[in-house]
């Protein structure tokens, strides 16, 4: 057998099932013609990883440690351009980090390739005040950043021929009830986009009460398939309040069946919670219209950390696996990806 005479559509099919970026970067390296019929940027959705906390001495450290449930390795990264820097947001398989010695120069950094882009300045209302959020899409990129000190919000996009220039603010209030729209409208006005927004609903009665239901929930980092559907999910503090809801023209309907699709949930933060496409060929998270989590367990020999699974339909709950006694105390996922 030739194996480097296989069909293009063959080589694509066989790719499709890498879940791991190790996996996929071997496949691409076998021979010129394998590594020509399948670009670095067409590789199938990898299996989540487990991203290392990187408090106290890591936080401003060049080094990543993401554990890997499928190979049940520790893979460290090296991505020098982040040494001094402090991760704000995740998601799409990049972060977003800002400078130690300056608040408001942030860059966007992807730790599997190393490539790294600078961010335009973050308003003056980050200063001193530090910066959270998430990134999100495939194929274009959106940062949503925030602070608990100010009431706006700041929302960058890159894509289809839009790179912005500045930052978006826009009201944190209204982000929950409006998230959709201002992505269309990042889409076709990118720095242009405040100029052109209107006041969907204004301030009346039934816009308060909407928005006083939204508290209890928050937006999901990340969906798949990539579409308008936007989906929430109650704060989380625990797995037992996990519900999640769709949201659709300014309403939320609880969802209990979401197909072909789960969830893996980062219990302090909705925007590292990611729907993703379920797969059998996912070691461990191989459960369709389920959400997996980790949590804390304590014994006899003192504690360690564990993933389970609760189904959204019948709600029961299933101890998956016990991750290594040396694993740091984390409980965030990082969705891999060699695209940028």
């Amino acid at each position: 057998m030739d194996w480097a005479s296989l069909p293009a559509d063959l080589l694509f099919s066989i790719s499709s099932h890498l879940r791991e970026p190790e996996d996929f970067v071997r496949f691409r390296a076998v021979c010129p013609q394998w590594r020509a019929a399948v670009s670095h940027e067409e590789h199938a959705f990898f299996q989540p990883w487990i991203m290392a906390s990187r408090w106290h001495e890591d936080e401003y450290s060049e080094n990543f440690v993401f554990y890997s449930l499928s190979t049940l390795k520790t893979i460290k990264v090296c991505v020098p351009d982040m040494k001094g820097k402090r991760v704000a947001a995740s998601g799409s398989g990049h972060l977003v980090a800002i400078d130690n010695d300056d608040d408001l120069s942030a860059v966007l950094v992807n730790p599997l390739s190393g490539k790294t882009m600078a961010l335009p300045r973050l308003p003056e209302f980050f200063h001193d005040n530090g910066a959270h959020g998430w990134v999100t899409g495939e194929g274009v990129i959106t940062v949503v950043l925030y602070n608990w000190m100010s009431e706006n919000m700041a929302l960058w996009y890159r894509g289809g021929g839009i790179t912005m220039k500045g930052w978006a603010v826009v009201p944190r209030w209204k982000l929950r009830l409006r998230m959709s729209y201002y992505l269309r409208m990042l889409a076709v006005y990118g720095d242009q986009m405040e100029m052109h927004l209107t006041d969907l609903g204004g301030d009346n009665e039934d816009s308060v009460v909407l928005l006083q239901e939204t508290e209890k929930v928050e937006l999901l980092g990340g969906c798949w398939p990539g579409s308008d559907e936007l989906f929430k999910a109650t704060t989380l503090y625990h797995h037992e309040w996990f519900s999640l809801y769709r949201n659709v023209e300014q309403e939320e309907i609880p969802v209990h069946d979401i197909g072909n699709a789960m969830v893996v949930q980062s219990r302090d933060s909705c925007t590292r919670t990611y729907m993703i496409p379920a797969s059998r060929d996912f070691a461990a998270l191989s459960s369709r219209n389920a959400f997996y989590y980790l949590w804390k367990q304590f014994d006899a020999g003192g504690s360690y950390n564990a993933l389970f699974k609760k189904c959204l339909a019948s709600e029961e709950l299933t101890f998956v696996k016990r991750l290594p006694e040396d694993w740091k105390l984390s409980d965030e996922w990082f969705m891999p990806s060699l695209k940028y």
